[in-house]
């Protein structure tokens, strides 16, 4: 790494946090409790198809068209459309699928997340960067990480997404710290969002995935199967420099 790390931020989702079951699986419980026996292969499909075309017409949860509780909803109807005929079924579930996602029912910390975040809290500062709509920040409050970070920086409230440098700007700024790019870190599970994102933007840039294909021409050094084997290195360097 070129120049001593003054500050790292992380994303958020399959980096630092984790869900608990898969969409499919939470979507087919919820769905029972009003009734419906849904098969998980049925709902995924469905899901998956939904959330692509919603991207592409709403981009970055709904951000510059629809409120994100609305991008949402839509979710929730599309996955269910050919199996839920009840319009009023289909609110409910779609409410409590969006508080449920605030909560540790849904969402839970990535294995060695707290041990990583306790090991460089003392060394530099310590954001979020991640394409999510604003529930993230009560997300890390109910699994007591928010005390962690400096600053959370959500796509929906920012207006724009990794990989667009302009979100790393804005973390810059958000640190209130007067910083070169190449002293900003950022750790995250996606190589085109996360590591090239990152480093167009001039930061350095560490992938944590165990999803190796397609990874392109990336420095060894800059790599780990998880947030383990990345802690490990950080002590066998005892600093980030």
């Amino acid at each position: 790494m070129k120049s001593k790390v003054k500050l790292i931020t992380f994303d958020a989702t399959n980096t630092l946090l984790k869900l608990c079951v898969s969409p499919w699986k939470y979507y087919a419980n919820v769905a029972e409790k009003y009734g419906y026996q849904i098969h998980e292969d049925e709902i995924k499909k469905q899901f998956l198809y939904t959330y692509k075309m919603l991207t592409i017409r709403h981009p970055n949860f709904g951000k510059e068209s629809i409120l994100w509780e609305n991008w949402w909803s839509e979710i929730v109807q599309g996955t269910f459309a050919e199996k839920i005929k009840d319009n009023e079924h289909i609110k409910c579930i779609g409410n409590k699928l969006i508080q449920d996602y605030k909560s540790p029912k849904c969402w839970c910390p990535a294995d060695g997340a707290v041990d990583i975040l306790e090991h460089v809290k003392s060394q530099c500062d310590i954001g979020i960067v991640s394409n999510f709509d604003p529930r993230l920040h009560e997300i890390l409050e109910n699994l007591n990480l928010s005390s962690y970070f400096k600053f959370i920086l959500t796509s929906y409230e920012i207006g724009y997404s990794k990989p667009d440098k302009k979100i790393f700007e804005s973390a810059i700024e958000h640190s209130k710290l007067n910083l070169f790019t190449d002293e900003c870190l950022h750790i995250g599970d996606d190589y085109k969002k996360d590591y090239l994102g990152a480093k167009k933007a001039g930061w350095q840039a560490i992938l944590v995935t165990n999803n190796i294909s397609g990874l392109g021409d990336i420095n060894p050094l800059h790599y780990f199967k998880n947030l383990h084997e990345l802690k490990t290195a950080i002590e066998f360097q005892n600093k980030f420099s």
